[in-house]
């Protein structure tokens, strides 16, 4: 029954309820009364009643049907807008959930890029650590060069970066952080001369056939590796090739390779020599546009700090 004066068409199409509205009607049709509305919502009578009847001129007609002593019911428009009211609250909830749990870390996406040699270690270790404990968090990985590193990282297909050689990166849109020193290690052949030992130095490398990777034609860590040689003789092949594939060509005789310690894996016929020189270790840097605040970049960098010191 419409009993009352409401807004006209032209008026109703201008309005809109808001979500305060939407819950109140929600609950006055859960508990089928106004004064049991009134005290789960921890307000007033009178304001429920209000609020319903503002609602009730946006819609053109009564929500409900009162009966003095008996349960309130839903008229026809009430019933109509019901299953409306309840999806939109629901989804407008789930969204705010979301958001807090993306603002606490519990869930989100992170990109995360890292130079080959790192593929081991700090950085993996703290990456499986986030995963079982942030399941429901979307992690992307890229293994690349220092160079394409750092072209993602501005393009901001990448929300951080763990790498080498690139500390100069920072500049004015990034930050940056040296997390840990990694020592570096020849690879030698089993029966290499050298094999023996129980260190190296850059004079022993001068004596090697050294492979390393281009990756694509960079030769970021090829210049570092050669910086550190100076004037001693540096006999270098490039190869654009995986990792494990230059560990085997170092098993298989065809010369001899550097890596970073936390990279090594155990091989047959392989032996690892830490080089003890200087320059012999690398700083490791993570790299992040400036001012990020994504809390799932700043829990990664937490994790990659608590295992770098361990």
């Amino acid at each position: 029954m419409i009993g009352r004066s409401h807004a006209s068409g032209r008026q109703r199409r201008n309005l809109r309820p808001d979500f305060t509205q939407l819950e109140t009607f929600l609950k006055v049709a859960e508990t089928r009364s106004f004064a049991e509305a009134a005290r789960q919502l921890g307000v007033s009578q009178p304001a429920v009643s209000q609020t319903i009847s503002r609602l009730e001129e946006l819609y053109g007609g009564d929500l409900f049907e009162r009966r003095r002593g008996a349960p309130v019911a839903l008229t026809p428009i009430g019933s109509a807008i019901l299953p409306k009211a309840k999806l939109l609250l629901f989804t407008v909830d789930h969204q705010i959930e979301r958001a807090l749990a993306t603002a606490q870390s519990y869930e989100g996406t992170l990109s995360i890029g890292f130079y080959a040699g790192l593929a081991f270690g700090p950085l993996t270790d703290a990456i499986a650590e986030l995963r079982l404990s942030r399941p429901d968090v979307g992690l992307q990985i890229v293994e690349s060069s220092p160079a394409e590193l750092r072209r993602a990282l501005n393009e901001r297909s990448l929300d951080i970066i763990f790498t080498a050689y690139l500390s100069e990166a920072q500049g004015s849109t990034n930050d940056w952080e040296r997390l840990w020193m990694e020592p570096i290690v020849v690879a030698l052949q089993a029966t290499h001369a050298l094999s023996k030992r129980e260190s190296v130095t850059w004079d022993n490398l001068s004596s090697l056939h050294l492979m390393m990777r281009s990756h694509g034609g960079d030769l970021t860590a090829y210049r570092a590796i050669a910086a550190r040689m100076g004037d001693r003789p540096f006999n270098c092949d490039l190869h654009d090739v995986s990792r494990g594939t230059l560990i085997e060509l170092v098993r298989l005789g065809l010369g001899s390779t550097i890596s970073f310690a936390s990279a090594v894996i155990p091989r047959d016929g392989v032996i690892f020599l830490p080089i003890i020189d200087d320059g012999a270790r690398i700083g490791i840097d993570a790299i992040w546009p400036r001012n990020d605040r994504n809390p799932l970049r700043h829990q990664l960098l937490s994790l990659v700090r608590k295992h770098a010191a361990c």
